[in-house]
């Protein structure tokens, strides 16, 4: 494991150079690699490496190699396993990121379903194999729309999706590809599954479910920028990007799972990446992306070191040991207020501008108040969070264990870009070349949001419910009833699988092979026998038979 993370650090430090002279001389690196050569089209891989390209390429690789430090930590059996399938995940991201064309974008897509479904059933019990299977049922739909609009480029000649928006079908091409990212990204109707893939190890959905697999949709439709001013789909995005921010706010003030409450904002912050991409702020979009990448996995991190010290999920059961985790509760505090946009941190040279600009774009007034007003909902269960681990003490008198230096390496790594990368970033790439006017009120109305949903929230813990299992209360816990069909679908295949498991034994899987062997044997003996019989003799059979049956 030492060798691969001391080779990260040499990639890393090439991409770093090559990032440095894309942007210096704004030039773009494509390779094209020719695989087969058919009739009507070439089967090529393109690599295209440009400004945006590099720098995704650049996080990922720093994102891997943090969650290979800690896992160094974290993963105690099948070390090797993990580490080759890890470094697969990272290869097919980094092939989705630089594809150009359809060929190389199916291949790592189908890269990135398969790796992702191994790293979620990792630990190998029933919960997790069941999350598995229902990622991938609910990313297939997506797969196959992908295929589908990759069958539509047959009829031009080229798989390049660089020019779509010339083609006459862009706009069904662009729709088939909208359900894609919407189920890779899980956006509504797809979002359930996201939760339940927090089965898999923690380090895992530090880098899959926060920074790399869930932000390959936005990527994508950031890439397909001309396609999407052409085709018109902007108002489709934002109204299913609008309904699932809504969604994951809500369910996050309720939700006291900490993995699943970090999946929810995730999704939350995906959504605002699509929102800002429906008003054409595409360079904007990609920005937040970046930034939310470092934080996000920060705090992926640290709610790991979390759970495995007070050993369960559950914030209310958690507690913070401030001298014996003092590198985990900086990091974890920090990188909660980076998520709230606190001036100056990296979040905010993203959010604030998307907020304003968000503002002063003539959309709905009633969408843009709401949009404001989720965007709060942020801050609160950030300080919900950040309140139950600092103000949690341990019951028990023992001694707790101290962080390794792994641990602490891989968040300080994290955390360096989390605070000073949006500043410099900020500057030499492109992001807002409009002017924002805004009045006082206008400008107040962020803060004033933020203390009304801290207030409603604590007058909310404060007066409990008398009947707990409203159905808006249930509502707002399962997903919008998303999790019931969840529910449903697992108990359907639980019960497939045990009818298969008890029909199944041995004797009779022997049985059922043996009879397809002698039922092979004798077709291939029939289809021997009719070669070797004589051609006059079977036109005069042939004759004789149809003169019968006239």
């Amino acid at each position: 494991m030492k060798n691969a993370i001391l080779m990260m650090y040499l990639f890393i430090f090439i991409l770093v150079l090559a990032t440095m002279m894309i942007f210096s001389k704004s030039k773009t690196i494509m390779i094209e690699w020719k695989m087969m050569s058919l009739s009507s089209s070439d089967m090529n891989m393109f690599f295209l490496l440009d400004e945006k390209s590099s720098v995704f390429t650049l996080m990922v690789m720093i994102v891997t190699t943090s969650i290979m430090i800690y896992s160094q930590f974290y993963i105690q059996k099948k070390k090797v396993m993990f580490l080759k399938v890890l470094i697969m995940f990272m290869a097919s991201m980094l092939m989705l990121i630089l594809s150009a064309n359809m060929v190389t974008l199916v291949m790592s897509w189908e890269g990135l379903g398969m790796t992702s479904f191994i790293l979620i059933m990792f630990y190998q019990n029933k919960k997790s194999v069941m999350s598995s299977m229902y990622t991938m049922m609910m990313n297939r739909v997506g797969d196959v729309t992908l295929m589908v609009a990759m069958m539509m480029l047959m009829n031009s000649s080229s798989w390049m999706f660089l020019s779509m928006e010339y083609l006459n079908s862009s706009t069904k091409w662009m729709t088939l590809m909208t359900v894609s990212m919407f189920s890779k990204s899980a956006q509504i109707p797809f979002s359930s599954w996201l939760t339940e893939a927090m089965a898999a190890p923690t380090p895992v959905s530090a880098l899959v479910h926060s920074s790399t697999l869930v932000t390959a949709g936005v990527y994508l439709m950031i890439r397909f920028k001309s396609i999407m001013v052409a085709s018109g789909m902007n108002n489709i995005v934002l109204t299913v990007a609008m309904i699932t921010l809504s969604m994951a706010s809500m369910n996050s003030l309720l939700e006291m799972d900490m993995k699943k409450l970090v999946a929810l904002s995730t999704l939350s912050q995906i959504s605002i990446m699509f929102i800002s991409i429906s008003t054409n702020l595409y360079s904007l979009a990609f920005f937040h992306m970046i930034m939310h990448a470092t934080f996000k996995s920060l705090i992926f991190l640290c709610s790991s070191t979390f759970i495995s010290n007070s050993n369960t999920q559950d914030l209310r059961k958690m507690y913070s040991t401030s001298i014996n985790l003092l590198v985990t509760n900086v990091t974890f505090n920090v990188a909660s207020m980076v998520l709230c946009a606190l001036p100056f941190m990296s979040s905010f040279y993203s959010k604030e501008i998307i907020m304003e600009m968000i503002m002063i774009t003539p959309l709905n007034k009633v969408v843009a108040l709401a949009f404001i007003i989720l965007m709060m909902v942020t801050a609160s269960y950030s300080l919900k969070m950040m309140i139950i681990i600092n103000m949690n003490k341990m019951q028990l008198t023992m001694k707790m264990w101290s962080e390794t230096k792994n641990q602490k390496i891989s968040k300080m790594i994290l955390l360096i870009p989390s605070v000073a990368l949006g500043n410099s970033m900020s500057w030499f790439m492109e992001l807002n070349k409009d002017v924002i006017y805004l009045s006082i009120t206008e400008k107040l109305i962020p803060p004033m949001m933020i203390f009304i949903t801290t207030s409603m929230m604590h007058y909310v813990s404060e007066h409990k419910m008398s009947k707990p299992n409203k159905i808006v209360n249930q509502m707002l816990t399962f997903m919008w009833f998303m999790k019931n069909l969840n529910l449903m679908n697992k108990m359907v295949f639980v019960t497939q699988n045990t009818k298969m498991l008890k029909t199944t034994e041995k004797g009779m899987v022997t049985n059922q092979v043996n009879l397809l062997i002698s039922f092979i044997y004798k077709t291939t003996h029939l289809l021997f026998k009719t070669n070797q019989v004589n051609l006059k003799t079977s036109i005069l059979t042939m004759v004789i038979i149809m003169m019968i049956f006239i």
